[in-house]
């Protein structure tokens, strides 16, 4: 084998362990440790209504109101819920309720854009469901 070959031969091989390094693809983990799997819908056309919560004692009735029992509201940073405006065909003007905690008492603004990737995907992350 040539100089020159075993060169593009390295050269080649390095350009593939560069590429395949790369994150390319869509698992890239955000800050609150979920990365994007799929889209269950797109919902463009919609109202957002912030709810702010107080203190822990609210939050953990609202978490098992609203997520369910076997959730936990200290497992919970925010959650979401969805109310679809049937009536439309586009499902416009429907609105999207987002559950936060009150900075004052525990600042996590990384939660919101993870609840609004909710409200505009559905459930994105179904794989890794209740692990934060």
């Amino acid at each position: 084998m040539s100089r020159a070959q075993i060169l593009n031969v390295l050269g080649s091989a390095l350009l593939l362990l560069f590429i395949s390094s790369c994150d390319t693809d869509t698992n890239k983990k955000a800050s609150d440790e979920y990365y994007f799997e799929d889209k269950e819908y797109t919902l463009i056309e919609q109202d957002y209504i912030f709810v702010v919560v107080d203190n822990k004692e609210e939050w953990n009735d609202l978490v098992k109101q609203y997520v369910g029992p076997g959730y936990k509201g200290d497992q919970m940073g925010a959650f979401s819920r969805l109310r679809l405006n049937r009536q439309d065909p586009n499902l416009a003007g429907s609105e999207c309720i987002i559950y936060i905690k009150d900075p004052a008492w525990e600042y996590e603004p990384e939660y919101i854009g993870h609840e609004i990737v909710h409200c505009l995907f559905g459930k994105w992350h179904p794989s890794q469901r209740g692990k934060g």
